[in-house]
């Protein structure tokens, strides 16, 4: 799992690997290191939701997906899922979440 924050942005991008593990209903983590120290947890899962939700919680950074959004991911050849949501200043969070389609080609 590759993430990228930006801004209001969260944006992850899976192997098609990992979008069969999410389709399965496992988690997906990765680690982002901040400098020498200081690292969180980067967590990608699916729930049974309508729409997505991203919180932090100490470390942590979570994103669930709705779990049909996960098996669009797996099946649908290039897929991509676009989420905003409100946060506590007023500024919408976009969450992208897409299947890296160079990986997918790899054996």
């Amino acid at each position: 799992m590759k993430v990228r924050l930006s801004n209001q942005s969260l944006r992850i991008r899976i192997t098609a690997a990992e979008a069969e593990t999410l389709n399965k209903g496992e988690e997906i983590i990765a680690s982002l290191h901040l400098g020498f120290i200081d690292s969180f947890e980067v967590i990608l899962k699916c729930w049974n939701l309508t729409v997505a939700e991203v919180c932090m919680e100490p470390k942590k950074l979570i994103a669930s997906i709705p779990e049909n959004t996960a098996r669009q991911l797996m099946y649908e050849h290039g897929y991509r899922f676009n989420q905003h949501q409100e946060t506590d200043s007023g500024t919408p969070l976009m969450l992208q979440v897409e299947v890296d389609l160079e990986k997918a080609k790899q054996p």
